[in-house]
């Protein structure tokens, strides 16, 4: 009733079933590994959203411990130990510590850390710092004068 037709390489109309799924196949492991590489990228961009503000507010912090005298250093008061920030940085909260460096005169490292909720960032830094002595003379300066009587310059 039917008649077969010979099948020939060069007589071919279209693709197999197995050509297609393979094509299929290729296509989705591309679009998953660019989908992949999308989503990193948006979780980077995240992190970078969070981590900018962070560092900019850390080194904010770290330049007001900067300014204190060795007095605030050794003893650092609460409103430079630890806080949050106003809007729009609600998100962040900040500890800053300043210790003296082991066997070194006068040298301290400061460290402010911001903190969120994705993360943190600390800053370090050593700076020096001597202690200042106020003059405890009166503001007279015949005080001053040295108490062996006057002095002859022309001697």
């Amino acid at each position: 009733m039917f008649a077969k037709r010979p099948l020939r390489a060069g007589n071919r109309a279209g693709f197999t079933l197995l050509e297609a799924t393979v094509a299929v196949a290729i296509i989705g492991l591309v679009a998953v590994g660019t989908l992949a590489a999308f989503a990193a990228d948006l979780r980077a961009d995240t992190k970078a959203n969070d981590a900018l503000p962070a560092a900019a507010l850390a080194e904010e912090r770290l330049a007001r411990l900067e300014l204190a005298d060795v007095r605030e250093l050794d003893m650092l008061p609460d409103s430079l130990a630890h806080g949050g920030f106003d809007e729009p940085f609600t998100g962040y909260r900040w500890t800053a510590t300043a210790a003296p460096v082991h066997n070194e005169t006068a040298l301290y490292e400061l460290t402010a850390t911001v903190e969120w909720t994705g993360g943190s960032y600390t800053l370090r830094r050593r700076r020096f710092r001597p202690a200042t002595h106020q003059a405890t003379a009166t503001a007279d300066p015949s005080s001053l004068r040295s108490r062996s009587g006057p002095r002859d310059d022309n001697a």
